[in-house]
């Protein structure tokens, strides 16, 4: 008997933070902040960190639709651009300066359909210019390219990225405290966009 409670216990103890960590709150996470601060939550707070060559990004810029016309104004959703290995910053750089413009989401979706569509390389800044023009912001792109206020925000994401463990993408932090990917989902980005309405359900009904 003490044999088999103490398996029982050692597996507790190597179990990832996930659905466990509160039986209030279902779906597959890690707990990375105090999990009583959800209690009484009015409003989620979807930090998102992605890449433009992610195929799961690209597939979840489809599917958090959902999410935001179910919870409208009670999901705040900010975006956080990040790049890797030999990538250059370019698009990240488009995505503030996009951003500024107020053209973000239409920009994003456009520099997603290149690279996955056209399988054109969207890190080359002549293609940032190209789409620059067919949305008429070519010279505001190019002048804004080397602002050091959007090289600064395109560090930051990479620095918060490194603060939150963002070591795949998405990688989706909600309200500081629980942090989702499609890796808690095997790799399914739809199911995780169900898990995720799931966490949000829960956390807005935590009392």
């Amino acid at each position: 008997m003490k044999i088999v409670l103490a398996l029982i216990l050692s597996i507790m103890f190597f179990i990832p933070n996930m659905a466990c960590a509160d039986e209030k709150i279902r779906g597959n996470y890690k707990v990375i902040g105090d999990i009583q601060k959800l209690k009484g939550a009015k409003q989620i707070e979807l930090k998102e960190f992605f890449n433009y060559s992610c195929g799961h990004c690209y597939r979840f810029l489809e599917t958090v639709k959902t999410l935001k016309a179910k919870y409208k104004d009670k999901l705040h959703h900010i975006k956080f651009p990040v790049y890797w290995g030999n990538q250059q910053p370019y698009p990240a750089r488009a995505f503030y300066i996009a951003d500024n413009l107020g053209i973000e989401e239409k920009f994003t979706q456009e520099l997603f359909d290149t690279n996955f569509k056209l399988n054109i390389n969207i890190f080359q800044p002549r293609v940032i210019q190209f789409i620059a023009k067919d949305f008429g912001v070519e010279k505001e792109m190019k002048e804004a390219m080397q602002d050091p206020e959007i090289q600064a925000k395109v560090q930051k994401s990479l620095d918060m990225s490194k603060q939150y463990g963002a070591d795949e993408t998405p990688t989706l932090i909600i309200n500081d405290v629980l942090k989702v990917a499609p890796s808690l989902y095997s790799g399914s980005v739809d199911e995780m966009t169900k898990g995720l309405e799931q966490i949000f359900d829960d956390i807005l009904s935590y009392n």
